[in-house]
């Protein structure tokens, strides 16, 4: 019950911060022609993931509830696969291809990039690097 919980706060702080992140993001650009509140929340995400990875990875010892709140309840709702699809087919629908196209590959490099940046800082100032 207790890793039930863990998820569901972690989740419940996720999805609050991403979208007040979208909000922020919608209201600063006004009208961006790529999907900004999505990209910035699945990087900042994927960066926060990518810093669990190298604490979880290399760490003797998470508590399973510790690592459950982080990892599927707060970086599972903070970023999300779902809207980056439903947004992916929503730019097919426009009269031209590179808003599509720097979205897909803002999302997919720049995550795979943050991710990778993510558990490589981690590692370096934990002195396992």
């Amino acid at each position: 019950m207790t890793e039930l919980l863990a998820v569901a706060t972690g989740g419940a702080l996720g999805a609050f911060i991403r979208f007040a992140l979208s909000t922020l993001c919608n209201r600063l650009l006004q009208n961006p022609r790529v999907l900004t509140g999505t990209l910035v929340s699945n990087i900042i995400g994927c960066f926060l993931g990518g810093i669990a990875l190298g604490w979880i990875s290399s760490d003797g010892f998470i508590e399973t509830r510790i690592a459950l709140f982080i990892t599927t309840g707060f970086l599972g709702s903070l970023t999300t696969f779902s809207t980056f699809a439903l947004e992916t087919y929503g730019l097919l629908n426009r009269d031209t291809l590179k808003p599509l196209a720097a979205y897909l590959f803002l999302q997919i490099a720049a995550a795979f990039f943050v991710t990778v940046s993510g558990f490589w800082l981690y590692q370096q100032l934990a002195g396992y690097g």
